[in-house]
């Protein structure tokens, strides 16, 4: 289920970057990546987290009734429940990682602040975060672009990056630039080369894209350093 939830996003990603060739607006893509996350989350917890439930509900049982058994059996049926347990809890992060339901109904600043404090990282490194009231909520198209650009950035630090420090900024910009929003994600890490094979992630490629379907842009600086992400978008969307 794994590789089918990976195959499925590259296929988006695909479709993504051959956009123009097709000449159909990029912010629907958009709203489809969306949906078909939504789609393979639920997918997960009918089609896996309901019968992994089901299977530690009846091993659960059986452990009451597995008085009787040697002391062999009880450890196999121990481990069935712990494993269990990881595959169930799997799934679960998984899913939630897909499409989180809790960030949909928030507005943009409070879903950013919501991933930071979800995500865990703070546990693990030091946190900044300096996140300004806007004057306007932007659409949905915009709210994802934002959001999906944190969480790479906040999983590439975690995974690649040796950081200690981490830096996030959502504000508008100043008044010539009004109608502009500009989320900044700084990382003291040792950088990466953009051009080493193995490193052009489809996350940023993707986020660029989406930013510039949109009217943005998506900036990367990476040096010995650290890496410094930069996404500004327009408050509006034609």
């Amino acid at each position: 289920m794994l590789s089918m939830i990976g195959e499925k996003n590259g296929r988006l990603y695909q479709v993504l970057r051959h956009e123009p060739e097709r000449r159909r607006p990029r912010a629907n893509v958009l709203a489809e990546l969306e949906r078909e996350r939504g789609r393979i989350a639920r997918e997960l917890h009918a089609g896996a987290g309901q019968p992994l439930a089901g299977i530690k509900l009846n091993l659960e049982m059986l452990d009451n009734w597995a008085a009787g058994l040697p002391p062999e059996g009880r450890d196999a049926l121990a481990r069935l429940q712990a494993l269990t347990e990881q595959a169930l809890n799997q799934v679960r992060s998984v899913s939630h990682g897909l499409h989180p339901p809790e960030w949909q109904g928030l507005t943009t600043a409070e879903a950013i602040r919501y991933l930071v404090q979800s995500s865990g990282i703070a546990a693990s490194l030091e946190v900044e975060t300096a996140i300004e009231p806007l004057p306007d909520e932007p659409p949905h198209a915009v709210k994802v672009v934002l959001y999906r650009c944190a969480q790479e950035c906040i999983a590439n630090v975690v995974r690649h990056s040796g950081a200690t420090r981490l830096s996030l900024t959502l504000r508008p910009l100043p008044v010539s630039f009004s109608t502009m929003i500009e989320l900044r994600v700084e990382d003291n890490g040792h950088g990466f080369q953009p051009d080493t094979p193995g490193r052009k992630g489809i996350g940023l490629t993707a986020i660029r894209e989406h930013a510039e379907s949109l009217g943005g842009a998506c900036n990367v600086l990476s040096n010995p350093l650290g890496v410094t992400v930069v996404v500004r978008l327009p408050l509006a969307v034609d």
